[in-house]
């Protein structure tokens, strides 16, 4: 090969190398652009404009709505039909809080409203659709030869004794998060069994609902609690056998029913993951398993569906952010 034709084939070689690291630069300055955007390089009047994120934005009776707020406000305020939304500051831009939609909230159109002290009045719309348990038959409650309770005596406890003994606790919540953190699972191994959440049951010729989720659970399985928090109640209960109750904050409630065994006491504070007692078959129950559930803002939630939920503390919500940056320079045309 000539020294002509070696020296074009290096010229070539060196062309597209070349082609390649502008083309690498290039995507590094289009990544830099919208990575520094928030901090003002550019979209700089988006970053000034506040806005509130929902997700999901059509959930279901029982579903919990992740909400982040991005203002340079000193504090909001939230409501979602008359009742307060909890908020609390992440950083110097964001506030985040969690919507529960109870179990039996009418299916519909609604608005999440925010209200900043810098007179910033924010909203942004979900869709409430009916759960599955709302149309599902009834099923029959576990007959006295099963449980050692007759229906009718079972119902009583729940009605008299177990619910209010629970009333009296959840309704003086914490509004100050003990918790940065994801909500974890209360079990090594999760596997639902026996009644799920939502569920309606027959007790007699009344019938009431299932708020929580039962999980498989041999005796003396170590329960785990689902985030940091206080211990507020160490409860033993008619139906509900041994019960833990953790404040978390925020409003946020999370209760641990039918233990064999405490492993804390009333007024403690515990870590995520700290084992707060044993399972087992206390109260009404036909075997040993966990019953776990969860209140936020005093609606009945899906303990599961709030958990997978929290998971968005962790996501980056950059793209969103990109998308109201650039739909906020479009509306300034």
């Amino acid at each position: 090969m000539s020294r002509h034709k070696k020296h074009k084939k290096s010229k070539r070689k060196f062309s597209v190398f070349l082609y390649l690291v502008l083309g690498l630069i290039a995507v590094w300055l289009v990544v830099g652009i919208f990575v520094y955007a928030p901090a003002g390089i550019f979209f700089n009047n988006a970053q000034k404009t506040a806005s509130v994120y929902v997700y999901p934005k059509k959930p279901k009776q029982g579903d919990t709505v992740f909400i982040k707020v991005k203002s340079q406000a000193s504090d909001i305020t939230g409501n979602f039909e008359n009742e307060k939304i909890v908020f609390y500051k992440a950083n110097s831009q964001e506030w985040i809080g969690f919507l529960g939609i109870d179990a039996d909230q009418n299916p519909g159109d609604y608005k999440v409203s925010v209200d900043t002290s810098k007179t910033e009045h924010l909203t942004n719309d979900i869709t409430v659709a009916l759960a599955d348990f709302s149309t599902a038959a009834t099923v029959t409650a576990p007959s006295s030869q099963k449980t050692g309770i007759t229906t009718i005596k079972a119902l009583d406890n729940i009605r008299k004794s177990d619910n209010p003994a629970l009333s009296k606790v959840l309704d003086n919540p914490t509004l100050q998060p003990y918790f940065t953190s994801p909500f974890s699972f209360p079990l090594s191994a999760m596997q639902k069994t026996g009644f799920s959440f939502g569920k309606f049951i027959g007790f007699a010729k009344d019938k009431t609902q299932h708020l929580g989720v039962d999980l498989r659970a041999l005796e003396n399985t170590s329960v785990y609690s689902v985030n940091e928090g206080r211990v507020v109640a160490t409860l033993n209960l008619s139906n509900y056998g041994k019960t833990v109750i953790i404040d978390h904050g925020l409003d946020i409630f999370s209760m641990y029913l039918h233990l064999e065994e405490f492993k804390v006491f009333e007024g403690q504070i515990v870590k995520k993951g700290q084992i707060i007692g044993l399972s087992g078959d206390t109260g009404y129950v036909t075997a040993p398993h966990l019953h776990f559930s969860m209140r936020v803002g005093g609606a009945r939630v899906d303990p599961i569906a709030f958990i997978e939920t929290t998971q968005q503390m962790n996501n980056n919500s950059f793209l969103a952010s990109i998308g109201n940056a650039i739909l906020n320079i479009f509306n300034q045309k």
